[in-house]
């Protein structure tokens, strides 16, 4: 490749000869532009935010299952990495055949969305600290915890067991091969009107970011306690939102991660 290389930027390699008049990405991205003549009716959520009751509510933003069977999960280990050398050190991972993965391993993992219980904050940027992801667990080898389908609840530091058992995965990965090499998944769901109620079409984007937010955070701290991540977008979404027993509408998949530890 030389400086003179042009990247691929254009619709007709992607469409072919015929461009789309109404392609959705595109009317998506559109809609979900700011510009001053009309951000008061596109953001008129703000205006309803400053509500006591609203803000009390922004705490607790996060699925509960109190009445299910739960794992409580240990501490983070610290560590002591530099960040420069994570930072050099990350790759994606499709984790090893048979990789296992320790239950502190798992909490390590799952840290940047707990709760700091002094100010109800999150170690991942969110618009308007309104955290309208949902964390789940497919547990497939992970010591101290039986395989099942878990939640993360980020406030008492906690899977909840939603079901018991080896979860299904037949239908739900592109590559299946994945889902049999993982000590676990790991799925990010947006629950899209929580950001969406105060910033409109535009939150459906905060929501998608920090989505990557998230995934970037667990990656390097997969990275420094030495265990493979692979992020995964190949997946089918109505096949994954099923296993996790969520509508699809309101709450769907928007990413997921597999891990594992195994010999390399």
């Amino acid at each position: 490749m030389t400086p003179q290389t042009p990247t691929v930027q254009f619709a007709s390699f992607a469409y072919g000869d015929r461009t789309p008049g109404d392609d959705p990405a595109e009317s998506y991205h559109e809609a979900a532009k700011l510009y001053p003549s009309f951000a008061g009716r596109q953001l008129r959520g703000l205006t309803r935010t400053d509500h006591p009751a609203f803000l009390e509510s922004m705490q607790r933003s996060s699925r509960r299952h109190p009445q299910r069977p739960r794992v409580q999960l240990p501490l983070a280990p610290a560590d002591e990495s530099r960040l420069a050398d994570v930072l050099d050190a990350r790759a994606s991972l499709c984790p090893a055949p048979g990789s296992t993965l320790s239950l502190a391993e798992l909490a390590t993992l799952l840290s940047p969305y707990d709760v700091d219980a002094s100010d109800q904050r999150r170690a991942v940027p969110s618009g308007g600290a309104l955290y309208p992801l949902e964390v789940y667990v497919l547990a497939l080898r992970v010591e101290a915890l039986g395989a099942g389908v878990y939640h993360f609840d980020p406030f008492d530091r906690a899977l909840e067991l939603l079901a018991a058992g080896e979860p299904a995965l037949d239908g739900v990965l592109i590559d299946p091969a994945i889902g049999e090499r993982s000590a676990a998944l790991i799925a990010i769901t947006g629950m899209f009107w929580r950001s969406r109620c105060k910033y409109g079409l535009r939150g459906y984007r905060f929501t998608l970011l920090e989505a990557g937010h998230l995934m970037q955070a667990m990656s390097l701290l997969a990275t420094a306690a030495g265990v493979d991540l692979l992020p995964l977008g190949g997946f089918y979404d109505f096949a994954f939102d099923r296993l996790l027993r969520v509508d699809g509408v309101n709450e769907s998949i928007v990413y997921a991660a597999a891990v594992g530890r195994g010999a390399r």
